[in-house]
């Protein structure tokens, strides 16, 4: 199943993050007037280069010209604040210009996508879901449209990485091959998948600092359960957390580009490790260290008794960050995968922003995807306690100058160190249409002892092998 506000990353949490006062419209726009898309804040107008994320991308319209954006984040409450002024300033950024900023929910966008996209009346600028089933299938039916001149020109691989970039919207024309080929999509903000750790709780039982690799993770859960603690909080019913956590126990097991490659679908079989990832889940609920009554609890809740005090860990994304009276007591930390010198996470960008084949303004809706992804940008985002995808170097400064701390600071600061040292993976679901509820829907199944891992394995590969095959045209 999916969550009607996020989709395939799991429940947002109604604890929203925590966020600092946001400077006004009109002065947000001041300051992101003078600022060029790769210097600082201090650089005049003058000095900017053409391609300056607030610089008038376009000269002012003769006649007032109104770009249509839609948004996928509906009921993303702090994502939408940065939106909001990012739009108040590029509107004071291009003279004539007025935003119509609509926002539906993940669902409601993904399923009215392609018949919405195949009409004349189409939004000038939309976010999209990534993976085949979703952007593959848009580029395939030519529903939108390359994006390379301005990324080349603005240097959007240089912003957030070629491996990110890559992942979040790059197919061949024919949407048969993802991560390669001309660029169709480009997130504004970042979201990784990761522990949350209750530090008070670890300091209890002994533990001192985050797991540096899986078999450190297996022993804190095993102290845990001695200790009477929750080891790793858990909920099933939205299938988020298993996912995520088969995906990251097969990095562990195997590499960040085996787990890469699986969501390419550069071969129709999974890895032989795929079976020992499945073991681990089993025994891990076998164990007793999962939340009591899993099955029936959902990330939402789950993430919520952990905000509360409960379990050492808890596996979620980094748009679940919350408040707490003593933020200093939780962390949120990558997954341990082989070792300590592996940097690898779940993290991609959010619902990425694309151009419509058949918008009105298609240089506008381009211009405007520059300036929401520009390092200027970047400052708006950290403000909302939001993760931006591009990366400007300053964002240990920006953290503490707007008062993030605990899991809201780690959020960005663990994001800057994957992009920067480690590696990128997709969401694993990206690797056919389907694959979200077979493995949501099989996980659970395994774990509860009524398929075995390699009963769990066969329905993984049925789904993953007939459609990588018929992708393939094998």
């Amino acid at each position: 199943m999916r969550d009607s506000t996020t989709g395939r990353r799991g429940a947002r949490i109604a604890l929203r993050p925590r966020t600092t006062a946001i400077a006004s419209l009109a002065a947000v726009g001041l300051v992101l007037a003078a600022c060029s898309s790769g210097g600082s804040s201090t650089e005049s107008s003058s000095a900017a280069p053409e391609s300056s994320a607030a610089t008038p991308t376009s000269e002012a319209p003769a006649e007032p010209v109104e770009l249509w954006v839609q948004s996928g984040n509906g009921g993303a409450d702090a994502l939408l604040a940065g939106y909001e002024a990012l739009n108040a300033a590029f509107e004071a950024a291009n003279p004539g210009v007025t935003i119509r900023f609509e926002v539906k929910s993940f669902t409601d966008l993904v399923d009215t996508l392609p018949l919405q996209l195949s009409g004349d009346d189409v939004p000038d600028v939309t976010q999209v879901n990534q993976g085949y089933g979703s952007l593959g299938q848009l580029v395939g039916s030519g529903l939108v449209a390359p994006m390379d001149d301005v990324a080349q020109a603005n240097d959007w691989e240089g912003r957030q990485g070629a491996a990110l970039v890559a992942l979040d919207g790059r197919f061949s024309p024919d949407g048969k091959t993802m991560g390669s080929g001309e660029l169709y999509g480009m997130s504004a903000t970042g979201a990784w998948v990761g522990l949350y750790m209750n530090m008070d709780i670890a300091s209890e039982l002994g533990i001192t600092a985050p797991p540096a690799s899986l078999e450190e993770m297996e022993a804190m859960l095993a102290k845990a359960k001695e200790g009477g603690q929750t080891g790793l909080m858990f909920g099933a019913t939205d299938g988020g957390e298993q996912i995520w956590l088969m995906a990251n126990l097969l990095m562990a097991y195997t590499s960040p580009q085996t787990v890469s490659d699986v969501i390419n679908g550069t071969n129709e079989q999974l890895p032989p490790e795929t079976l020992k990832a499945a073991e681990t889940m089993k025994a891990w609920a076998e164990a007793g260290y999962l939340t009591e009554g899993w099955a029936a609890l959902d990330s939402t809740e789950v993430l919520g008794m952990f905000a509360d005090g409960e379990g050492l860990f808890a596996l979620n994304g980094s748009w679940n960050v919350f408040q707490s009276d003593t933020p200093e007591s939780f962390r949120l930390v990558p997954f341990p995968l082989g070792d300590a010198s592996t940097i690898a996470a779940i993290a991609t960008g959010d619902l990425p922003w694309s151009v419509p084949t058949n918008a009105k303004n298609p240089d506008l809706a381009k211009a405007y995807i520059n300036f929401i992804t520009s390092p200027e940008a970047s400052e708006i985002w950290i403000k909302q306690g939001q993760v931006p995808a591009t990366v400007s170097g300053n964002e240990a400064e920006l953290v503490q100058a707007n008062g993030l701390v605990g899991v809201s600071a780690d959020a960005v600061l663990s994001w800057v160190n994957v992009m920067q040292n480690g590696t990128p993976v997709g969401f694993p679901d990206w690797a056919t249409p389907t694959w979200y509820d077979t493995i949501a829907q099989s996980s659970t199944a395994l774990m509860a002892g009524e398929i075995t891992p390699q009963e769990f394995v066969d329905a993984l590969q049925a789904d993953y092998g007939a459609f990588t095959a018929e992708r393939m045209g094998s």
